[in-house]
Formats: structure tokens, C-alpha cells, sequence
């Protein structure tokens, strides 16, 4: 909770209640003394009133989808309910302006609802950001009837909206040096050298001519073929190297941030993935989570994952990431090209690494 003062109100009110007591000093009587006691018990009742109000304030919030795409456009509602037995007058709304959009709902606006009363608020919402936050109404604020003070209150049940990043390409330009870096490794699961290769397997409609081993089909009476071998690929590993931040300490720079290390983690599993590529991606979800991306289908499940997936349950699994990147010699990875991108890296260090 959050008061603030109204300078001006509160001098008005103190000269008032100086007025009223040098008025009941002098004349006395009931009435006098009614109007100074009244005066006196104005901010006190006024500070109840507000408090029973937000005690019965009920808000509702939600988006049309479970999980959004940022910059994407959804349908948000809010329903707010006075389940009390005072009316409420000038409600303020604040809403999250920072991190998302709400097109039909203005910072600030004002709400009044009777005893019992239930309001809704539509609008359309886009979020800016990938990742896991609160959106929408953050806190209220009542104001007295005298506008001597103000009381700001955060919502008891916010709504958190889980974003995820757009797929784009921004990881491919800077990956594409890897092809120079390393070019053994795995078979691709799926693509194929153009040449046939020195496996043979029986002929099938459709196989070219220029692929069928006369020498092995003259041998054994039927027609067989050469069949192409996979071609040679590269594996990668990516280890994802999340910030430990705590929740309360998550702030719109830390939300900038993640936006471009899960935009950049997606869009290199992407890169490699459509190659043909398989990809290891080491990262945190509560413990270190290892998970391959070599086909559409395991992508989708990454990409699921990733936008309210990467997080530490405790410090220790903070320190075991850390120390995985930072051997680079392990046996783990003798054979990988690894690629460690980094969320909030140290001045002077890029945003990823290839080892």
C-alpha cells in the first residue's frame, strides 16, 4: 500500500479543524463540539471507508489464448465486482502501460461501481515482451472525499501472461560462421548426399537409372540400387545461459532481456533444426534440462516450453549451468560444436559464444 497527500487538501482540512476548535473553544454547546469531533474523525473514517472498499473489490482477469505470441493481438477482459456493502466513487485503474499494449483501456481511468455492483472491460491487448509476467490492472487507488490523500493498493491476483518469442532469423547471420568452424560430425536423420552411396537395397519404383548396380543385380537376379548415404552433419549443442534473477526483482530491463535470449534460443534451434541439424539444448527449467531438436515435432515441444519454461529452482542449479559452460573440454562435447548464449552477459562479452 501506497499513501500519498494532497498538499493542498491537507493544509484546507488542517485550517478547518483549527477553525472548528477555536470555535467550539469559544461558544461551546453541542453543535459546536459535533462539527469539531466530525471534522476531526473525517480522515480516520475516510481511511476505513477506502480500506472496506478494496476488502470487497473483486477483479477477474483474462485473454482469449493460453499462450500468446508477442506483438500478436488477442481479446483481454477485466470484470470487476464491489462485493461489499459501501458504494464505490473514482476508482482508479493502473495498468502494466510497460510491458503490453491495452487499446481500450487507459492508465489511470476511473471506475465507480454501486453496493453489489459488476463491471467488465473489454479491450484488445498485444504484449512487447517474450517470456513470463504479470499483464493487465496492477493496482488501485481511492481518494477521499476532500481529496486529502490517496491510497494506492496492488491487486491481490494478478494475471500472468505467458508470451512467447516470435520465430524469426535474427540467430542466423550470426551462426552461419559455424559452417566454417566444424564440418564433421553426425549423419543428418533426413538429408542426403546427392551421389548414391555404397549401400545397396532392392529397387523400388521411381529409383534413377543411373543409381542401380548392374554388376550386384546381374548376381542376383533382380535390379538393385545404391542408396544415397546421409549426408555428414555437424551436432550442436546450445547451452542457454538464463540470469538467476529472483521474481520480485524482475523489472521491464530484465524483461527486455529475456525478450532476446528466448527470441535468439528459438530462432537458432530453428536455424539448425530446418537443416536438418540436431540440435542439444541445455538450459534451466527448475533443474538443467536436456532436450533435442531434430525434427518439426521436437521444435514445437522446445518452443512450448521455452517462454515461461526457463528458470532456476535454486542457486545450485544456477552454479552447475555455469560450470557447464566453462568447461569447454569436457568429453561431453568433444564431438559437438557448442554455442553458449548468453541472457545478461558482461560488458564487453557478446551475447553468444562459440566453442
Amino acid at each position: 500500500m501506497n499513501i500519498s497527500v494532497n498538499k493542498k487538501g491537507m493544509i484546507i482540512h488542517l485550517i478547518v479543524v483549527a477553525a472548528s476548535l477555536v470555535f467550539a473553544s469559544f461558544y461551546g454547546g453541542p453543535v459546536s463540539f459535533a462539527w469539531l469531533y466530525a471534522v476531526l474523525l473525517l480522515v480516520p473514517f475516510s481511511a476505513v471507508y477506502i480500506f472496506l472498499n478494496f476488502r470487497f473489490l473483486r477483479i477477474f482477469q483474462e485473454i482469449e489464448v493460453h499462450k500468446l505470441t508477442r506483438g500478436e493481438d488477442h481479446n483481454y477482459r477485466a470484470t470487476i465486482e464491489n462485493a461489499g456493502f459501501l458504494p464505490v466513487h473514482n476508482m482508479q485503474m493502473f495498468i502494466y502501460d510497460d510491458r503490453c499494449n491495452l487499446y481500450e483501456i487507459e492508465n489511470g481511468q476511473s471506475l465507480s461501481l454501486d453496493i453489489h455492483e459488476k463491471k467488465e472491460l473489454n479491450s484488445g491487448i498485444s504484449c512487447k515482451y517474450a517470456g513470463s509476467y504479470d499483464v493487465g490492472i496492477k493496482r488501485v487507488a481511492f481518494t477521499d472525499p476532500f481529496n486529502i490523500f490517496t491510497a494506492e493498493f496492488d491487486i491481490p491476483y494478478n494475471f500472468r501472461a505467458v508470451v512467447s518469442p516470435q520465430i524469426t532469423d535474427v540467430a542466423s547471420s550470426a551462426l552461419e560462421l559455424e559452417n566454417l568452424i566444424n564440418s564433421t560430425g553426425l549423419k543428418s536423420n533426413k538429408i542426403y548426399e546427392d551421389a548414391p552411396g555404397s549401400d545397396i537395397r532392392s529397387y523400388q519404383k521411381g529409383d534413377a537409372l543411373n543409381s542401380i548396380n548392374w554388376k550386384v543385380s546381374a548376381r542376383l537376379g533382380t535390379l538393385m540400387t545404391r542408396v544415397p548415404d546421409r549426408m555428414e552433419k555437424r551436432r550442436v549443442t546450445i547451452l542457454m545461459q538464463a540470469a538467476n534473477v529472483p521474481e520480485r526483482e524482475q523489472d521491464i530491463e530484465f524483461l527486455k532481456k529475456r525478450d532476446f535470449f528466448l527470441e535468439f534460443a528459438v530462432s537458432a534451434a530453428w536455424h539448425f533444426g530446418e537443416q536438418g541439424v540436431p540440435v542439444r539444448l541445455i538450459y534451466p527449467s527448475g533443474t538443467i534440462i536436456e532436450a533435442t531438436v531434430d525434427s518439426y515435432d521436437s521444435f514445437l515441444d522446445f518452443y512450448g516450453q521455452v517462454a515461461d519454461g526457463i528458470f532456476y529452482r535454486s542457486d545450485r542449479e544456477f552454479e552447475e549451468l555455469m560450470n557447464m559452460t566453462e568447461d569447454k573440454r569436457s568429453s561431453d562435447y568433444a564431438q559437438d560444436t557448442r554455442i553458449v548464449i548468453r541472457e545478461d552477459p558482461k560488458p564487453g562479452e557478446s551475447h553468444f559464444v562459440i566453442c
